[in-house]
């Protein structure tokens, strides 16, 4: 039984501007002078007459091509879905409606009807790797577990630390015939489907051919997606190829090549796009934006589901522990100008989705800007102005969904300083953050940290939901700062208990609730999810989703 994704979006005409700009926004407006100085990378291309697509990402390398790529969803967005499939893929081709899942390689599921915790998957056929290796149950299962069986020998602690906590679910598997597969989950979960699209399938025979080395294969690798890796340079670039016998002839890429070019530093990125040595900007600084359309760039965004929020360690102990805290936090925070800050391309949040989205619920717990009633909550829990309340949080300098970190996180201590909250950051890069977020708060590097900024993707339950789940701390899944709730606990169970649509929804607008009304993260604003794009990219179809397809893109 296919459950498909019921999130719904909302629409950039509801923005709500404030009348008054937060004296910082100036922070983002780079010079150009400032952004041409900036060092790029040479992206020279040795064909080009080809016309290759040239996309510049924010992350600081690009990620490993091994079935299991690092930072984060833009991370899987480019060292994923690319080059990989899933057994169940995301529909990214329309934007006027939330994506839904699609088969993959498995051509259709279902659960078994003598046992809810069976799903039973029909193996895509003629499908190859890259290598000319038949994709089959036998290749499926030696796939699963290179993740999850710790003496097979193609198992790698580090490439399965970075899957396995996104198929939490997961008990076993099995092949039943050449053409068939059995997965079974440890519960009741209407929601698995959506899990079984972050374990990506590499070919068996290529590994061999390395020795075993997934460094190696990482180098050199073969999967069975619409791209073929050309070469990786680390920290430099990956050069990819269409696949033109890939099994879905209506996503083989329009470009014959395509590059991938990390350029962490987002000045760098404009001056890129408008010097012409990339052909797409990923995650554009608000300012910018009107510039680059003065210069004829093409700049597209679209409502997807995402929350810029701060996570928070509720240890036994610690400030946010204490729900009085959380609630003022939330509280505190000016997002009215927030999204002015962001030249209009945020949302202001009052939870993990917006009003009206059928996942919202009725939360009683009004997240907006009060500070009165903020600085009530912190007398109430033993705080004032002469005995304030330090924390730490950690924060990255940039990467997929972080937006604009650092002045939105200054913006950010501001507010908290009028309510006692005194705000001190510890800045890591992206991948530093992902790796920490999946050591959680009590871990020795950490334990002294107060809260985690890391944007929380609500695409499905396993991404932002599942995350307050008490049994899913470190190295289970990514509830980082150990949230334990009994009634959200119950909740979870009861949103994957259930099967049909409407059910289904309901179950997770109560969730919603029950997470707003605790206050279980700071909620701060929805990212519009700007990119700019030349004027000779055609085709690019930006769709309401974490992830992109960037086949249909051509270059004139």
């Amino acid at each position: 039984m296919e459950l498909e994704s019921r999130l719904h979006g909302y629409l950039p005409g509801d923005l709500a501007m404030s009348r008054t700009a937060y004296s910082r926004r100036t922070m983002l407006k780079a010079a150009a002078a400032a952004a041409a100085s900036a060092g790029l990378p040479d992206i020279t291309f040795a064909q080009a007459a080809s016309q290759p697509l040239r996309i510049g990402i924010s992350l600081s390398d690009v990620p490993r091509m091994w079935g299991g790529p690092e930072g984060g969803f833009e991370g899987v967005r480019f060292g994923g879905y690319l080059v990989f499939d899933a057994l169940i893929n995301w529909d990214m081709t329309k934007a006027d409606q939330p994506s839904r899942l699609t088969g993959g390689l498995a051509e259709s599921w279902a659960i078994d009807p003598a046992d809810k915790k069976r799903w039973i998957l029909k193996l895509r056929q003629g499908v190859k790797f890259h290598d000319g290796t038949a994709f089959d149950a036998d290749a499926a299962i030696w796939n699963f577990d290179s993740i999850f069986k710790q003496d097979a020998p193609q198992y790698h602690a580090p490439r399965s630390g970075l899957v396995r906590s996104r198929l939490s679910s997961l008990a076993s598997y099995e092949k039943i015939d050449d053409k068939t597969i059995a997965v079974t989950t440890q519960f009741v979960d209407s929601a698995f489907a959506y899990q079984l699209a972050y374990l990506w399938f590499c070919s068996p025979s290529k590994l061999r051919e390395h020795g075993g080395d997934w460094q190696k294969f990482a180098l050199q690798p073969a999967g069975t997606g619409p791209y073929k890796v050309v070469s990786v340079t680390p920290r430099e670039r990956t050069e990819l190829e269409a696949n033109t016998a890939y099994w879905d002839p209506k996503r083989v890429p329009k470009a014959p090549r395509t590059v991938l070019l990390p350029i962490p530093d987002s000045n760098a990125r404009i001056a890129a796009l408008r010097a012409g040595t990339i052909d797409l900007a990923e995650t554009l600084p608000p300012d910018a934006i009107p510039s680059l359309k003065a210069a004829g760039m093409q700049i597209v965004q679209n409502t997807y589901p995402h929350i810029w929020a701060w996570r928070l360690n509720v240890n036994p102990g610690t400030p946010f522990g204490d729900v009085r805290v959380r609630k003022a936090a939330n509280l505190a925070i000016d997002r009215a100008s927030m999204v002015e800050l962001l030249s209009g391309t945020a949302l202001a949040a009052k939870g993990n989705v917006p009003p009206g989205d059928p996942w919202y619920g009725k939360p009683n717990f009004d997240i907006k800007f009060d500070v009165e009633a903020a600085k009530k909550l912190m007398t109430e829990a033993g705080y004032s102005a002469t005995k304030r309340l330090p924390v730490t949080i950690v924060i990255a300098s940039g990467g997929g969904g972080q937006m604009v970190p650092m002045p939105m996180n200054e913006m950010m201590q501001e507010n908290l300083k009028d309510i006692f909250i005194d705000v001190k950051f510890e800045v890591v890069d992206f991948t530093t953050i992902i790796n920490m977020l999946r050591g959680g708060a009590r871990s020795d590097q950490q334990k002294n940290f107060h809260g985690i900024n890391i944007a929380i993707p609500t695409i499905e339950p396993t991404a932002g939901w599942t995350i307050y789940d008490s049994q899913l701390t470190s190295p289970r899944g990514n509830n980082w700062g150990w949230y334990n709730n009994p009634a959200v606990d119950a909740q979870i169970k009861v949103m994957r208990d259930a099967f049909e649509p409407a059910a289904y929804d309901a179950a997770m607008g109560k969730l919603h609730e029950l997470i707003v009304d605790d206050a279980a993260a700071l909620f701060v604003v929805h990212d519009l999810n700007p990119r700019g794009l030349s004027p000779r990219v055609k085709g690019f179809v930006q769709s309401r989703n974490w992830f992109q397809d960037y086949t249909p893109i051509s270059v004139s």
